[in-house]
């Protein structure tokens, strides 16, 4: 696996680089929730962490979803017009910070703005880009990944065997590292291409 220490000492390296490698620097890193994603957002030097402590787990996976808009394409079709947001939508229970869902509403992805909405399991989910899909849901995923299929949706879950039963990224903790499964079979069928930069630090999963 890659080491961040040596990316970021490394002049010309793309911002793309640490955003996904969260996985290893020094277990003395500490900062607050805020100063995490701000970091992770790409706006201030690269920050990274090896260690997934309770209160960080979740403002990493935030910034994984942001940053992971950065590097897929969905169909000019799924936005309504030019100007439409890129939608987020949470099915259940929301695990992340409001405070750092305002921080993620004030951003742009391809000149979208992003929209975060919070949903029940049983709401239309077809007109979202991104479904996160909590291990709240586990029990659902399967129904909710099916219901989706068709539709130019990204699912995303966090919970074992999500992508083996069709969605398309799953986010894992591993000896406390944060990694990320992504099944192309389903990329495929939802109409989304996925970059290849992205593809290569993940863990390719099929069903």
């Amino acid at each position: 696996m890659t080491d961040i220490r040596k990316l970021v000492r490394s002049k010309g390296r793309p911002r793309w680089a640490w955003c996904f490698a969260a996985w290893v620097v020094s277990r003395r890193i500490r900062q607050s929730c805020i100063c995490i994603v701000t970091c992770l957002f790409a706006l201030n030097p690269p920050i990274a962490f090896s260690q997934i402590e309770e209160t960080l787990e979740y403002p990493l996976k935030l910034a994984f979803l942001y940053n992971f808009t950065k590097f897929i394409e969905w169909p000019t079709e799924s936005y309504r017009d030019p100007g439409a947001p890129l939608a987020i939508c949470i099915v259940g229970q929301d695990p992340f910070s409001r405070d750092l869902e305002a921080q993620l509403r004030s951003r742009k992805v391809g000149g979208h703005p992003v929209e975060i909405t919070t949903l029940r399991r049983t709401d239309a989910l077809s007109a979202c880009h991104m479904v996160f899909v909590p291990v709240t849901e586990e029990n659902q995923a399967h129904r909710i990944v099916s219901v989706l299929k068709g539709s130019n949706a990204l699912t995303v879950g966090e919970s074992d065997g999500f992508a083996s039963l069709g969605g398309i990224i799953n986010l894992t903790v591993e000896e406390n590292k944060l990694h990320f499964e992504v099944n192309t079979l389903a990329a495929d069928r939802a109409g989304l291409k996925i970059s290849s930069k992205l593809l290569s630090m993940a863990k390719i999963v099929k069903e």
